[in-house]
């Protein structure tokens, strides 16, 4: 029961604050979303082309990437409850380093802060 009460809590608790997500937040789940978009692409390998696809990817290192630099422009908060935030990040490759700055629409979840593409 402790399992699933801590995670409504802290949900709970994060709703209540309203505050805008913080820099260490947003970095954290932004890593998240592409790690998670880095396991589908994976995934989809490996069903297309089986295990000869991924050791081909892990061979190459395609598939690892390290977020090198991270910082928040600043958030709006949206009338559904999400936060609109421009951030730049720098993440390596191994084909080089790639820096944007974008925006990125960020909800809090049962897990932490979630990292969606902004609409």
């Amino acid at each position: 029961m402790w399992a699933t009460l801590v995670p409504v809590i802290m949900l709970a608790m994060t709703m209540l604050q309203g505050g805008e997500p913080s820099e260490t937040a947003m970095r954290a789940a932004v890593e998240r979303s592409l790690a998670d978009q880095v396991r589908a692409v994976v995934d989809h390998v490996a069903e297309t082309e089986g295990s000869v696809g991924v050791a081909r990817i892990r061979r190459a290192g395609t598939a690892l990437f390290e977020i090198r630099r991270f910082s928040k422009q600043g958030c709006t908060r949206m009338a559904d409850g999400d936060h609109l935030c421009g951030f730049t990040v720098e993440v390596g490759t191994v084909a080089g380093p790639l820096e944007r700055t974008v925006l990125g629409r960020f909800r809090s979840g049962p897990g932490g802060l979630l990292s969606m593409r902004a609409a």
